[in-house]
């Protein structure tokens, strides 16, 4: 079969997210020849790894945790090596992060037990065995990219034995006609490359975020905001459906953000943000209404990833076409003292001087609208929400206008669903037998059956990532030429190279690597102690807000004279690490 091969591996991972470059990593170490590929360019590969808040999970104790996994599981039900290669990894994640990640990691309810964000490490307090569940970081950020940017270092570290293709679609896996899997298509610059893998292929794709017909067919929506990567298109599960896999959870997905998963309807935007706020005390004169005008859930309530409690179990509250937030001008000043992240509350809202002038102006059945807030203003009176039992200290009855509306959007975090697997990190096919030289990890086909604990996805693509690089290393190789198989490519390296920079009289280069992806490097040009120019020479900033501020700030810089500028709204680690790079450079001026 070798001629029909481009190019012979030991070991193919589609997909450099957390899963991936783990699965790469360690079948690597093990002496194999690894391609790591993905459909992301250059500056934009990592999955959802790079995007997530950067906590993996840990359990103190393997029985607790089990107890409170499959409590997180029920009613849906997961094979027993499943359960147990997972929760045994949790318990194994902080020697974990010392012996393979080289770093001492801090403990959310260790280092921070007060902070919002411990609040969420136990998602579900209400469920035995919770009290052994923690979250691990590398430091004390977090969504800054401090996970992935070790995870990705590890491949770099790697480059005699990890090759890296970017910008390479996988198409199509190759399979003998017994089922194994020998190779897989992928699409390199323009051109199909056919590529055998000897000891086998592992998925690590991704879920189908930004695959609308997947969202409507599989969650029954009619269209949700990404909010990790863009290249999440699910080509995995169509690649694994065309090999046989059988398929587990395809409706299971988390939302984020604010309340039950809404983010704002920004224009043009190409995903939604995280961000917090759920109705408290300082809040009152604001609901969110569906499609027909009314409320449908408790503004209040703390949303788990998207589920609120609902007759006795957690569910996705009913998503709504078009839901707006609307709120009187007491709460539309208090936000505007209190702004949210990345947008601009003011070039969003609609406004009008009476509740039945919004009414009309957001197209709603007449009286509608007007009915909601007099049923809510009632409650709050009364001090209880006979509707949905939002805390009486959360309502305040709709004072004067002007009123104002603003339409949201449903998020979409990650998707679960995709190719079942077993404990070994082998992908199951419709007999429920393996599919030989076929694995996965990460979030194509996550073990999160039912509802979701958060950090468990990162959690998830460094034990099943190792898992599955370390078993995929240990099949029996099929029989090809040991000569001329590696093209040593490695787009990782040929994008990260600086030497090639040519610089000129008064032009310096500086980097940081502060940044939300990898290194950012800037050309500055610097004379008589005056910054005249600023050329961004890589970066791997998200593809919006992280964009903006490398478009705005050295504008700013050049025109101020200093790098002491404001952090661009949103991209608070993007505009830090320009800062620093920006320094770097005028420094080497003055050596």
């Amino acid at each position: 079969m070798a001629d029909q091969f481009d190019t012979i591996y030991d070991v193919v991972v589609l997909g450099f997210g957390g899963a991936g470059a783990t699965a790469a990593r360690f079948a690597a170490d093990a002496g194999k020849q690894v391609l790591l590929v993905d459909a992301a360019p250059y500056g934009e590969e990592g999955g959802n790894t790079r995007y997530a808040g950067q906590a993996a999970n840990f359990a103190r104790d393997y029985d607790q945790m089990m107890t409170y996994y499959n409590w997180l599981t029920y009613p849906m039900t997961l094979p027993e090596d499943v359960k147990a290669a997972y929760v045994h990894g949790l318990t194994q994640n902080k020697a974990y992060f010392e012996k393979y990640l080289g770093v001492k990691p801090m403990a959310s309810r260790e280092i921070a037990p007060n902070s919002p964000l411990t609040a969420r490490v136990v998602e579900y307090p209400e469920f035995p065995g919770h009290d052994t569940n923690d979250a691990l970081s590398v430091h004390k950020g977090h969504f800054d990219a401090a996970l992935w940017k070790i995870l990705r270092q590890k491949v770099v570290d790697r480059a005699d034995r990890i090759d890296v293709w970017l910008d390479s679609p996988a198409k199509k896996l190759l399979q003998a006609a017994d089922g194994t899997v020998v190779g897989v298509t992928i699409l390199r610059n323009g051109e199909l490359v056919q590529v055998a893998a000897r000891h086998g292929v592992v998925l690590t794709m991704g879920g189908f975020e930004n695959n609308q017909d997947m969202i409507q067919t599989y969650l029954g929506e009619a269209n949700l905001s990404p909010m990790g990567s863009l290249y999440n298109r699910g080509d995995g599960i169509s690649m694994a459906e065309r090999a046989g896999a059988k398929m587990w959870h395809m409706t299971n997905y988390e939302s984020y953000s604010l309340m039950h998963g809404l983010y704002f309807a920004v224009p043009g935007a190409k995903r939604s943000h995280e961000t917090y706020w759920e109705a408290g005390p300082e809040d009152g004169g604001v609901i969110v209404i569906g499609d027909d005008g009314t409320r449908y859930f408790n503004e209040a309530e703390v949303a788990r990833h998207g589920h609120i409690y609902s007759h006795g179990s957690w569910r996705h509250a009913p998503l709504s076409v078009k839901p707006y937030m609307i709120f009187d001008q007491a709460q539309y000043t208090h936000f505007q003292a209190k702004p949210f992240k990345y947008i601009q509350l003011a070039d969003l809202v609609i406004k009008a001087d009476s509740i039945a002038a919004l009414e009309q102006k957001l197209g709603l059945p007449q009286g509608n609208l007007t009915a909601a807030i007099d049923t809510y203003d009632r409650y709050a009176k009364a001090g209880k929400d006979e509707q949905f039992g939002r805390p009486a200290e959360t309502m305040r009855p709709f004072g004067a206008g002007p009123y104002y509306a603003v339409l949201m959007v449903n998020t979409i975090l990650n998707t679960q669903g995709g190719p079942a697997r077993n404990g070994k990190a082998e992908i199951i096919g419709q007999d429920n037998q393996p599919i030989p030289h076929l694995f996965g990890a990460g979030e194509l086909g996550g073990i999160t059956a039912n509802l979701y604990q958060g950090a468990g996805n990162l959690a998830e693509c460094l034990i099943f990532g190792k898992i599955a690089g370390e078993n995929v290393a240990k099949t029996a190789p099929l029989s090809y030429p040991t000569s001329g198989q590696h093209q040593k490519i490695n787009d990782l390296l040929s994008g990260d190279q600086l030497g090639e920079i040519k610089l000129g009289p008064n032009e310096y280069l500086g980097q940081s690597n502060s940044g939300m992806g990898g290194k950012l490097v800037v050309k500055v040009t610097y004379i008589d102690h005056t910054i005249k120019h600023i050329e961004i020479v890589q970066q791997h900033e998200s593809e919006d807000v992280g964009l903006v501020a490398l478009q705005q700030l050295p504008e700013e810089m050049v025109a101020q004279n200093n790098t002491e500028v404001d952090a661009t709204t949103g991209a608070s680690a993007t505009s830090h690490a320009l800062q620093a790079a920006v320094r770097d450079a005028i420094s080497k001026s003055q050596q």
